[in-house]
């Protein structure tokens, strides 16, 4: 096989063979659209405008902003060019920003105005070329570098093992470390998701809605929508509200939410948009599901499924389909295994060659879309890399007898209490399922009888509500003695975030915890202590 063809730039040339008046973008609240024949015109125009800038393949372009209809000719002009795409969170404090460039060696950083405020401050003197989407002064605007580029295309020869983009994640050591993703990986990944859209959505030509940051998992939709001839509707931050009214009066048939959306959407009063909606797909992932939220959205529509990537092996590997979603004794589930994608556990130092349901352990995966590269963190990867191309994932699970999988937790966040084993994502889902509890992370914390015991940080909006007493007539009938967290922590603020509407901060929260708990006079006033029992 001809090596350009196992590249994502290959993909890209298939999509610009689309009917050029076909709708490729369009971004809500503004005028701005791109059909295929436009989003074609003006990435050849960025494409040769990075070239006159001194750019050379290979090198790497950093985007930090909200999400916007620049983001797709972006997209298509980096892989023209041969440059590599580097996704940043634009809430990253400045020292985030600079230490993330620095690894990833940015030549050139393309920013919203907001956060090109942030990137001035990270940046001060020599550093990348500053392109910004609007006007800053001392910046270039993106929408003049396209205009005055030329329409002419051009293709740098792309190879599978070339990279398609660095993200960064700080995963439980706080540190940042930018995951590579080869052409091939990448590749691998749009055609999975562009399975599962079509397999939890048929719709010819969908309306996919970008609200979810497209920095990160959201991103990796909108290949799959123009492969599938579709447009991608772009919204440049998630608000339930204005979320729920697009859906229906934008006609969207798919969309991408991690969890925290999805509980947002539960709370709103716009809820009553999605009956009306035409809404064929509504993709779940992240971090486990939260139960409560999923039975009240499940009541408003059907398209719910949900998935589940890594990423350092994205995109979605695995789809709980919209025929199991009606099942709510699955909803812990992720599913199967997309086409393309192996799952086997790591047990006792070696991959199972079966895997008999039931049995729990670290679950690896084996998928063209590993990284190639843990910049900054070339031990773990190290680490983590098995044999035979198997990837330990850090998750531990089991499957059924069905061959579908579920998460009980992550092997770094085990609790070991008295020499038992907990996992949190247990203590969580069941906090969660009190009508007056939003969301929950349960920590390990050091104890002096038990070694480590459970703390919990509960968001309820309403604390008054919610008595000990209350807690440990719940907690009792749902959790053995021993599992029941010795610290719970009452907030009405809702629980951190580590990249805006994603992951949740948990590293932080441990952190936090662990202070409270070694001095009680560090809890904030907006917090309530509650002291559970232990036996």
């Amino acid at each position: 096989m001809n090596d350009s063809v196992q590249t994502v730039a290959h993909l890209m040339r298939q999509i610009e063979r689309r009917p050029g008046a076909s709708l490729a973008a369009e971004q809500i609240g503004t005028s701005r659209r791109y059909t295929i024949a436009e989003l074609a015109e003006a990435s050849n125009r960025l494409a040769n405008a990075f070239t006159g800038l001194g750019l050379a393949p290979g090198d790497r372009v950093a985007y930090v902003a909200q999400n916007h209809i620049a983001y797709m000719v972006l997209e298509f002009a980096l892989l023209k060019a041969g440059l590599v795409k580097v996704p940043l969170n634009h809430r990253f404090a400045p020292h985030e920003l600079r230490r993330c460039m620095e690894i990833a060696d940015v030549r050139l950083v393309l920013a919203d105005a907001e956060s090109a405020v942030a990137v001035d401050e990270a940046v001060a003197g020599e550093g990348p070329v500053k392109v910004v989407i609007g006007e800053r002064p001392g910046w270039r605007s993106f929408d003049a570098l396209v205009a005055a580029g030329s329409p002419v295309r051009s293709q740098v020869p792309v190879g599978p093992d070339d990279l398609y983009h660095i993200r960064f994640s700080s995963g439980s050591t706080g540190s940042p470390k930018g995951i590579a993703i080869s052409q091939r990986g990448a590749r691998s990944a749009i055609l999975g998701n562009t399975w599962l859209m079509s397999t939890s959505g048929p719709v010819l030509a969908p309306r996919t809605l970008q609200v979810a940051p497209l920095v990160y998992a959201g991103g990796w939709s909108v290949l799959p929508t123009l492969l599938r001839g579709g447009t991608n509707v772009v919204l440049p931050r998630f608000d339930a509200d204005e979320t729920l009214r697009v859906v229906r009066e934008e006609r969207i048939d798919w969309m991408f939410a991690v969890p925290t959306m999805l509980r947002r959407m539960s709370q709103s009063n716009e809820l009553e948009q999605l009956r009306g909606a035409q809404l064929s797909c509504l993709n779940l992932a992240g971090e486990p599901a939260a139960l409560p939220a999923l039975e009240v959205v499940s009541e408003y529509t059907d398209a719910l499924v949900q998935s589940w990537g890594q990423t350092e092996a994205p995109a979605s590997t695995t789809l709980l389909s919209r025929q199991e979603m009606k099942s709510s004794a699955l909803w812990s589930s992720i599913g199967r295994p997309i086409p393309g994608v192996e799952f086997s556990l790591f047990v006792d130092g070696s991959v199972l060659d079966e895997v008999e349901a039931g049995i729990q352990g670290e679950l690896v995966i084996r998928t063209p879309s590993v990284t190639t590269e843990l910049l900054g963190a070339e031990a773990e990867r190290a680490g983590r890399l098995l044999a035979d191309g198997w990837w330990r994932t850090s998750d531990l699970g089991h499957f059924d007898d069905e061959g579908r999988i579920t998460i009980v937790g992550r092997a770094s966040e085990t609790i070991i209490t008295g020499g038992t084993n907990i996992q949190p994502v247990e203590i969580e889902r069941a906090f969660e399922n009190h009508p007056a509890v939003r969301e929950t992370v349960v920590v390990g914390v050091p104890d002096v009888q038990w070694g480590e015991t459970p703390a919990a940080l509960v968001h309820t909006p309403d604390i008054d509500a919610l008595t000990k007493e209350d807690l440990d007539l719940w907690m009792s009938n749902r959790l053995a003695r021993f599992k029941r967290p010795r610290h719970v922590y009452l907030s009405a603020d809702p629980i951190p975030r580590a990249s805006g509407e994603s992951k949740i901060a948990r590293g932080d929260i441990k952190k936090l915890l662990r202070g409270w708990v070694e001095d009680p006079t560090r809890v904030p006033n907006n917090v309530t202590k509650v002291v559970g029992p232990r036996g």
